[in-house]
């Protein structure tokens, strides 16, 4: 059993405190959900699922701001961190600050279980930057997405990669940060379907399993049938 999620999400100058504050709790409740609903399809699903321990990998750019913060919160609940970069390492780090913002860099880079430096080529860094987003969209089985849901900054931001999952019918959590207030919501979102949580402020454990359920059927990983309009690689069950 093995499930792969991408992360895309804002760099650290656009969260500032949000993202040493309540998002970090967010992002951490957020993979220990996809970790338990990956060990409940699991044990749901026995003829298709081995008796070995669940596989769970984050595909990360571990860009500074959202990238690291998934990290962090992935290996916490015991996934295996693969670093897609879009230069060798050594390019990489011209990417990031010199002093603290390279700093948090080098550790995250230290503390991947992988690394994959993509052909990327400086001269045309937004065609490296847009490769990392499909790179982790061939592999992925859901996406992960801090993002305040706004217009794309540029080829390979975060609106593009969120666009170019629906486009795939890779499912989408939106952890949807809101700059005016600490409100922080999450919800799903599926091909051209945005499915809200229905009470609270967000997703339920049954959402989560209902998600990994589906997006694993598509895959071809149990028997379940995608539901209609979801057809494609991926597909979901409507979360309760």
């Amino acid at each position: 059993m093995v499930l792969n999620v991408g992360i895309t999400g804002h760099r650290a100058n656009m969260l500032g405190d949000l993202g040493t504050g309540a998002l970090k709790g967010v992002v951490d409740q957020v993979f220990r959900e996809l970790r338990n609903a990956t060990l409940k399809v699991q044990k749901s699903e026995p003829r298709f699922c081995s008796g070995m321990p669940a596989e769970l990998r984050l595909h990360t750019g571990l860009a500074s701001g959202a990238d690291q913060l998934a990290a962090d919160s992935a290996r916490l609940s015991g996934y295996f961190v693969r670093a897609l970069l879009p230069f060798s390492a050594d390019e990489y780090r011209h990417d990031f600050e010199i002093g603290d913002e390279l700093d948090d860099f080098e550790r995250a880079l230290f503390a991947a279980d992988e690394i994959v430096a993509l052909p990327g080529d400086r001269a045309a860094a937004d065609d490296a930057y847009v490769l990392v987003g499909k790179a982790m969209l061939d592999e992925a089985d859901v996406i992960v997405a801090i993002w305040d849901g706004q217009t794309g900054r540029g080829p390979g931001g975060t609106a593009h990669v969120v666009e170019l999952a629906r486009q795939r019918s890779v499912p989408v959590i939106h952890i949807d940060v809101d700059w005016s207030s600490d409100l922080i919501v999450t919800r799903m979102l599926v091909g051209d379907k945005a499915i809200e949580p229905k009470r609270g402020s967000h997703l339920t454990p049954a959402s989560y399993y209902r998600l990994l359920r589906g997006a694993l059927s598509a895959r071809g990983a149990l028997t379940a049938t995608a539901l209609p309009g979801t057809a494609g690689r991926h597909a979901s069950a409507t979360p309760a």
